[in-house]
């Protein structure tokens, strides 16, 4: 069952009749009602869906968060709209609204779901619920945006209206790849040179059946997985890194929602056996005509085989045979993804500050720290590092 606090109607600016209810959720189950509806507003949207959004929940919920679902129903109580908010407390920050999904697990694409032609009066009826309802609320600070994102740039100019204070970052790009409707297509779209090198290695490995590409089912979904890890942590471990699957909230975070997905038919598992041993391997989600390519491992004791091209490029030729129009390499700067033609895709993190003393005070404290950091940053010459792999290798977004 889920726990609806009191609600707040959008008003026509006309005639004074609601165009929208709005109800934040703070509790909900695997049966409730509201996770169908949910999924059927999020559709292929899979960064946003109750799939992916409720099992980083399960494992990354820290005491004293609380759900902050809020929810937009039209006059006769369809769903149209659904913020996957949460509210924690921290020193930083004091009461903060945060998307589910937020921090290491990467969500890419993270928005407010709408109905597609309710965008203004779903924005509209968030927006009043923030000024009306959320009083207490010091900071939203909503990461993993697309620049581009339609409603999330009508919801900051909403804030906007409201006095709220708006800090828009850059974050690392993402890189997608459209994709042409054969394999070929794909090849030309490659330099001369590294069109002739993945040639010649379909030829030599898989057509001759020295490499075989496993997909993992129900019964062996424990399989692929426990080899993604293992090649995934071997490989970060190689280049001086922890690796994703150090934390145990991620890897059980992972392995649910590779369980959820897998089951709506909506994650490639797959792994490369050469000459019977796993050198490859990467989970990927697909939503539609969207292929994800999420999370990957490749061996470290056979660089001659190039382990890394054999599975993203496994990756790529499975999408396009099966009608994907587009391969999103996710968040991340790494130079294979330009390699393989990914054009950059401009990601941002937006915050929002109320005009409330506290909420004021608060954000000026952190721009004063920030500002000290980067002050003492070029007083000791401290170049950034990235905090992504090595270029040319392949990680979890």
């Amino acid at each position: 069952m889920s726990t609806d606090c009191p609600s707040s109607d959008a008003m026509s600016l006309t005639s004074g009749q609601p165009l929208a209810n709005t109800v934040v959720v703070s509790d909900i189950d695997r049966s409730s009602s509201l996770l169908i509806e949910w999924e059927r507003l999020a559709g292929a949207r899979l960064f946003l869906g109750p799939r992916w959004l409720l099992s980083w929940w399960d494992h990354f919920r820290q005491p004293g968060d609380q759900l902050h679902i809020v929810t937009v129903r039209d006059p006769d109580g369809w769903l149209i709209g659904l913020a996957p908010w949460y509210r924690r407390q921290t020193w930083w920050g004091g009461n903060e609204i945060q998307f589910l999904g937020s921090g290491e697990v990467c969500s890419d694409y993270l928005s407010i779901l709408a109905k597609a032609g309710e965008e203004t009066t779903v924005v509209r009826a968030v927006s009043n619920f923030v000024e009306e309802a959320m009083l207490g609320i010091d900071r939203f600070y909503l990461e993993g945006i697309e620049a581009d994102d339609a409603v999330m740039r009508q919801f900051v100019a909403a804030m906007q209206s409201l006095q709220f204070d708006v800090s828009q970052r850059e974050c690392l790009e993402g890189y997608r790849l459209e994709l042409p409707t054969e394999w070929e297509g794909w090849l030309s779209q490659l330099s001369k040179s590294r069109r002739n090198r993945v040639r010649q290695l379909w030829r030599n490995q898989f057509d001759t059946g020295v490499a075989k590409i496993h997909v993992a089912d129900e019964t062996t979904l424990d399989e692929g997985f426990a080899i993604l890890v293992d090649l995934h942590q071997h490989r970060r471990n190689q280049l001086g890194q922890a690796g994703c699957f150090a934390s145990t909230r991620f890897h059980d975070f992972l392995k649910q929602a590779a369980v959820e997905h897998l089951k709506a038919g909506q994650l490639r598992l797959q792994w490369i056996e050469l000459e019977g041993k796993p050198v490859a391997a990467e989970l990927d989600l697909m939503e539609g005509d969207n292929y994800l390519h999420y999370c990957s491992g490749m061996a470290i004791d056979c660089e001659h085989a190039r382990p890394g091209w054999l599975g993203v490029t496994a990756a790529i030729r499975y999408a396009i045979e099966s009608g994907r129009t587009n391969f999103d390499f996710l968040r991340g700067d790494e130079g294979y993804k330009s390699h393989w033609r990914g054009q950059p895709v401009a990601m941002i993190n937006v915050e929002l500050v109320p005009p409330k003393f506290r909420a004021q005070a608060r954000y000026r404290f952190r721009s004063m720290v920030d500002l000290a950091k980067q002050h003492a940053k070029r007083v000791l010459h401290r170049p950034a590092k990235s905090a992504q792999p090595a270029s040319g290798s392949s990680d979890h977004n």
